[in-house]
């Protein structure tokens, strides 16, 4: 079937459509070489069962059903056949068929005489007609079928229909249903035709780009050959660095193949034994032994704890750089208050501030919508951020923040502009700012700490929040950052004014701290490997009033499970231990049909191990190092449905 196609169709192009269409027909003329003598055999046996004999009284004679089945079966059989294995391929092989298998149908009709069944082998035979992906060879059947319904439901309904009334009217509709599985199929191969075009067009277009690209490297072989002796050694030093430039892809593509691998496990080794510094370190000074331990003590376990929680800020940092790499990092769009984020901010960042003397001011310089939408925790992790780094480098002087709605209609945005009095950023270095792991200058790491991610992390997630963060001044007298972002619609949204704004928003009521004994009668089973972290989260969970029972690794635990004569309430499960680890342990629960809450304890703390934990069978998910007061909600939350909160 000819089809308008998008592009012009070359020479070769046409060369490959003709051939893979003359293998199209040569595979369906075999196909139906094989179905003429199937249906040919079929008809004489349906010959034999319906109607073997006609009885004249007690006289009988051969039925001319069974003559027809055997002869004329036989000759709309044989010629088909013949032409499909002498002539395969051809125009005259695929008519002859498509007429054959017509007039096949008509044949199968009448020897079953004229039962509505028999009618069903129209529509397959046109079905499979369409395997030719010809509309010339559908055409000629659907005429023939339709003559055929036509002229016996004219002059011998009997023979088709096995009633003599209303002979045509039923092969008018009939006629129409052919008709309407004919739309279906003519459509069919219209696409078929059309995809065979564009394979076609795309293998021709393949072959010539290989042809070029053969011709070209041929020609520059030739040209290397001919200046070979006067380029020998240029040349074999050309050899060892093309061979050096191939192992150095290799190896940067299996760095980058391993790059999230090794993130997750650096992460893991590190979070690991942080989970059990930070832990105990919490222990220490919650003990009151503590109270009369001398300050200094005091001091040393909050560095402790100060320079942990420190190196958990500088691997989630690499982590969120690289999951924005790879683009597998998502933001939310949540309804917040911009003013309550930014007070919060100020005062959480105040504190930090009045160690050096410095203030922290917040101004407004056009009404904000009272609610905007957007993504809190990546807009507060992008301010934050820059209060930190003005922090860092500022001595003397004060902080500002500047806060307006710029643009007009749909196109309006939040602008928040962070100004600072410190040291401020030479005009040659700003450039290089936003990149990975870069400070203003080599002295500035060794002088204020810091791995030069923040910055880059925070124009990332400003770009995913709709706007940007550039630079707008640097001086010596300090430097400007401006942060913009999409504060989504706004056609519903009420404003408050600036003088409304600079009254701090109504403080939030303090959560109530946990009560002692909240897991009071709980029996929960901790399968963890690292004995350091045994001890804490036993620690934690029976002080919570919780009984604890421990397994080693997945397969201890597993064999606890079904050991216990007592059930367990909930389990925490580590996912990383040897002989068997909790991703295996898991499902193996779960194919058990164990139902009671598994919660995943583990240091991999990329998204993907997430969804890893939850595809396993855990029913939640926490990351170390282990939070206390969230891992005891996780474990109130998940055992609500069947134990009392005290």
């Amino acid at each position: 079937m000819q089809l308008s196609e998008d592009r012009p169709i070359n020479d070769r192009a046409r060369e490959l459509l003709e051939e893979h269409r003359d293998a199209i027909y040569r595979r369906t003329d075999r196909m139906f070489a094989w179905l003429m003598l199937f249906q040919w055999l079929a008809g004489i046996v349906l010959a034999v069962w319906i109607s073997p004999y006609s009885w004249a009284g007690r006289s009988f004679f051969v039925h001319p059903h069974l003559w027809s089945a055997v002869f004329l079966g036989g000759l709309l059989s044989s010629l088909p056949i013949f032409l499909a294995y002498f002539l395969p391929g051809r125009n005259i092989t695929r008519l002859t068929i498509a007429v054959a298998q017509g007039l096949y149908s008509a044949l199968l009709i009448h020897l079953m005489g004229g039962r509505i069944e028999a009618h069903f082998h129209v529509f397959g035979s046109l079905a499979f007609l369409a395997f030719y992906r010809d509309w010339k060879v559908l055409s000629a059947a659907t005429l023939v079928i339709a003559t055929d319904h036509l002229v016996r439901g004219i002059f011998w309904p009997e023979s088709i229909y096995g009633i003599s009334m209303f002979g045509w009217r039923r092969s008018i509709e009939h006629i129409g249903w052919v008709a309407f599985e004919d739309v279906f199929l003519f459509y069919s191969i219209w696409i078929s035709c059309r995809e065979m075009t564009i394979i076609a067009n795309r293998r021709a277009e393949m072959e010539r780009m290989q042809t070029e690209v053969e011709r070209e490297v041929t020609d520059r072989t030739r040209e290397i050959e001919l200046q070979r002796l006067v380029l020998q050694e240029s040349h074999e030093r050309l050899e060892r660095q093309t061979v050096e430039l191939k192992k150095a892809i290799e190896a940067s593509e299996g760095a980058n193949r391993a790059k999230s691998a090794f993130l997750a496990n650096m992460s893991h080794e590190i979070r690991t034994p942080l989970t059990a510094i930070l832990g105990f370190a919490d222990v220490l000074l919650e003990s009151g032994d503590l109270k009369q331990a001398p300050p200094e003590r005091v001091d040393a376990i909050e560095t402790i704890r100060r320079n942990g929680s420190h190196l958990i800020s500088l691997i989630n940092d690499v982590l969120d750089l690289s999951k924005i790499e790879a683009g597998k990092f998502q933001v939310e769009n949540l309804p917040c208050s911009l003013h309550r984020l930014l007070c919060d901010l100020r005062h959480l960042m105040l504190v930090r501030a009045e160690e050096k003397k410095l203030a922290i001011n917040i101004q407004y310089e056009t009404a904000i919508p009272d609610m905007i939408l957007t993504d809190p925790t990546r807009l507060r992790q992008i301010v934050m951020n820059l209060l930190s780094n003005s922090i860092k480098f500022t001595q003397e002087g004060e902080i500002n923040l500047k806060v307006s709605l710029i643009g007009k209609s749909d196109q309006r945005q939040i602008q928040i502009d962070v100004s600072d009095t410190g040291i401020g950023i030479s005009d040659e270095m700003r450039d290089r700012l936003f990149q990975p792991f870069t400070q203003a200058d080599g002295s500035m790491s060794r002088r204020f700490g810091g791995t030069g991610l923040g910055l880059t992390i925070s124009r990332h997630f400003a770009k995913l929040l709709g706007g940007d963060l550039s630079i707008v001044d640097t001086s010596q007298r300090g430097s400007t950052f401006r942060l913009v972002i999409d504060p989504g619609p706004l056609h519903d949204a009420t404003f408050d004014q600036p003088e409304m704004l600079q009254k701090p928003p109504t403080a939030k009521p303090k959560a109530e701290p946990t009560p002692k004994n909240v897991l009071e009668g709980l029996r929960i089973l901790l399968v963890e490997d690292g004995p350091d972290n045994q001890r804490l989260i036993s620690f934690l969970l029976k002080k919570a009033g919780a009984q604890v029972e421990l397994a080693e690794n997945g397969e201890q635990g597993y064999m606890r499970v079904h050991e216990s004569d007592d059930p367990f309430d909930i389990i925490l499960m580590d996912m990383q231990m040897p002989i068997m680890d909790g991703y295996t342990a898991t499902s193996k629960l779960r194919a058990d049909g164990y139902q009671v809450p598994i919660i995943a304890l583990t240091a991999h703390a990329m998204a993907e191990d997430r969804n890893r934990c939850i595809e396993a069978g855990c029913t939640d998910y926490s990351t170390k190092p282990i939070d206390r007061t969230k891992l005891i909600e996780l474990i109130r939350f998940h055992v609500q449905p069947t134990w009392a909160n005290p």
